[in-house]
């Protein structure tokens, strides 16, 4: 994929600007994109970042991490690790779905998000919505795929959406199978520390913080190792 792809300079950058990067949850956003938004924050592009869901699921079974603690800890490891890249906590939005049960069409949160979500939107004018790649295997990530696809659509002006890839660097079959029109690369080595400080803010997800056998959970080191690529890829699919 890497070879195949199209470049990202700074032209294309400010094409993309203003960026609205949806992240399923706190970590994500340095994992799939950290590199772009670091690189598009040092530009002076001034890229937002709205997170879906509250993270209060990530250790259902800490007694000692209750779901209002858990979800105020990873509200504020998402305003550090944003911080690190570049991202004022003013050009940020939390969501609140609960972690790992994403609302529905159907339901009155789902509107009143798409409402609050879509107002953000409006009001920013991007140029490109960015979310997690549509396949992968994560009922959050779909959901924020979805969510971006509606906002999308309810743009006035012309929006690329843009996917950027966590889960989906699993599937060893990816580069054949994905349906994308375009794919980018972005050049990163320079910004490698300063993804991996980034994901270090993360504290619970790295295994750092919570302490119950019972309830014990640590990102992947494979997913952890994203921070470490000197490139990051996105694809770019049509309507």
């Amino acid at each position: 994929m890497a070879a195949r792809a199209e470049r990202v300079d700074f032209a294309a950058l400010r094409r993309l600007s203003t960026m609205l990067i949806i992240s399923p949850h706190a970590d994500d956003e340095t994992l799939g994109c950290g590199g772009l938004i670091a690189t598009a924050c040092d530009l002076g592009l001034r890229p937002r970042v709205a997170y879906l869901t509250d993270g209060a699921g990530s250790h259902s079974g800490s007694i000692a991490w209750p779901p209002t603690r858990l979800a105020a800890q990873r509200r504020q490891e998402a305003l550090n690790a944003l911080a690190v890249l570049g991202v004022p906590a003013t050009d940020t939005l939390f969501l609140d779905w609960p972690d790992g049960r994403p609302y529905t069409a159907d339901q009155t949160a789902y509107d009143r998000t798409l409402r609050d979500l879509m107002a953000w939107a409006r009001s920013l004018n991007p140029s490109s919505i960015w979310a997690p790649l549509a396949e992968e295997p994560h009922c959050d990530h779909q959901a924020a795929w979805d969510l971006a696809n509606v906002v999308r659509d309810g743009l006035r002006a012309p929006c690329a959406l843009m996917e950027y890839i966590v889960w989906g660097w699993k599937d060893a079959d990816l580069a054949a199978r994905h349906e994308a029109d375009r794919v980018f690369a972005l050049d990163c080595v320079g910004y490698i520390d300063r993804r991996r400080q980034a994901l270090a803010q993360h504290t619970t997800q790295l295994g750092a913080l919570i302490g119950d056998a019972s309830s014990a959970f640590a990102l992947p080191p494979e997913l952890a190792a994203l921070t470490d690529r000197p490139i990051e890829i996105y694809l770019e699919r049509g309507r």
